[in-house]
Order: structure tokens, then C-alpha cells, then sequence
């Protein structure tokens, strides 16, 4: 087997890295178990990346944009009320959720490190505009009105952060609670129907 190229060693980095971010915690990992995981020396970490920090960002964003990408894929071609609802759905953590412990991890770290939050609030403004491009579909459809998309997309998201933190501190379920019929009872006076 040849050696792996400049581009493949990042990559394997880059995987290894979200392996073990997703399943040990975002600021849990250290350079020693990243290089013991991907079967390298921390040299070798430190040759592709400046720094941990800098490691640490281009994974929380790769990890962003798969996410995206990936629910984008769930309602593409969807009607605007089908493709609303399975965003809500998709969005809400499930039952030991590696991904949502990712991002909590990461909004964790991000209030200590200004690069991160920064990366952290873009990634965050992608689940907006996927959101936002929802709404202007349902307005374009003549579903519901909505004079404000974005607007109406932040205030949504903020809704399902705050069930997704109660949730999240439950095990991903909220006792006697059926979070996505109350999420789209306010989602329906955000956006009324036409």
C-alpha cells in the first residue's frame, strides 16, 4: 500500500478526529488519543494542522456541513409543509444523540475560544437559512405568509434549541411532553396559513 498523500493524512486526521469528538466529547479529546486513534504520531498531527484549536474548527465544520448537507437531502423536492415538518423532526436530538453532544460540546468550548464561537455561530446560521429557504418555499407555494423568513426561521430554531436542551438533559425524550405537536402549534402562528 502506498503512503498516504498530504490530502489523505488531513482527511484521516479529519475523520479520526470527529470519531472520537462525536464519541467522547468535544473538549474530552486530546492530541494523544486523536494521534493514538488515527494510528500516528502527535508530529504528524502537528504537520497538517498549526494547531489544535485550528484542528478542532475545520472539524466542528466539517462536521456542519455534513449535517446540512444531510438535511437538505431529507425534504429536497418535499412541499414546503412536508419539508417543515421533517426539519422540525430532524432537528429535535434522538435518544443518545452523538451529534447533539457535538454541538453542545463545541457551544461549551466556543464560550472560551473566539475562533470557535465564531465558527460555532456560522454553523449555527446554516440551520437558519435551511430553514429560512423552507419558509420562502411555502410562501412562493401560497402555504402560509410570512413577512419576515428570516426572522420567523430564528425564532423557530430558538424554539428547538430549547426543547432540544430539555431533551438532551432527559436522554433525548421529554417526560409526558410530545415536543414536535407543540413545536408545530407555535410554528403554525409564525407562519399562518394563507
Amino acid at each position: 500500500m502506498p503512503p498516504a498523500n498530504g490530502a489523505e493524512r488531513r482527511e484521516q486526521i479529519l475523520a479520526a478526529a470527529m470519531e472520537l469528538f462525536k464519541a467522547n466529547g468535544f473538549a474530552s479529546v486530546s492530541t494523544r488519543d486523536l494521534a493514538d486513534h488515527a494510528g500516528l504520531s502527535r508530529s504528524h498531527v502537528y504537520h497538517y494542522f498549526p494547531d489544535w484549536k485550528s484542528l478542532r474548527r475545520e472539524a466542528f465544520e466539517r462536521f456542519v456541513a455534513e449535517q446540512v448537507a444531510e438535511t437538505e437531502a431529507l425534504y429536497a423536492g418535499q412541499r414546503a409543509p412536508k419539508a417543515l415538518k421533517s426539519f422540525l423532526r430532524h432537528y429535535l436530538p434522538k435518544e443518545n444523540d452523538r451529534d447533539w453532544s457535538m454541538w453542545m460540546g463545541a457551544w461549551v468550548e466556543a464560550l472560551r475560544e473566539p475562533e470557535l464561537a465564531a465558527t460555532f455561530h456560522q454553523g449555527a446560521r446554516h440551520w437558519e437559512t435551511v430553514l429560512e429557504k423552507i419558509i420562502r418555499q411555502g410562501v412562493e407555494e401560497g402555504e402560509w405568509t410570512c413577512a419576515h423568513p428570516a426572522r420567523a426561521a430564528r425564532q423557530l430554531v430558538a424554539l428547538l434549541n430549547g426543547y432540544a436542551d430539555n431533551m438532551l438533559v432527559h436522554g433525548g425524550t421529554l417526560p409526558s411532553v410530545q415536543p414536535l405537536p407543540e413545536i408545530m402549534e407555535v410554528a403554525r402562528l409564525v407562519l399562518p396559513p394563507l
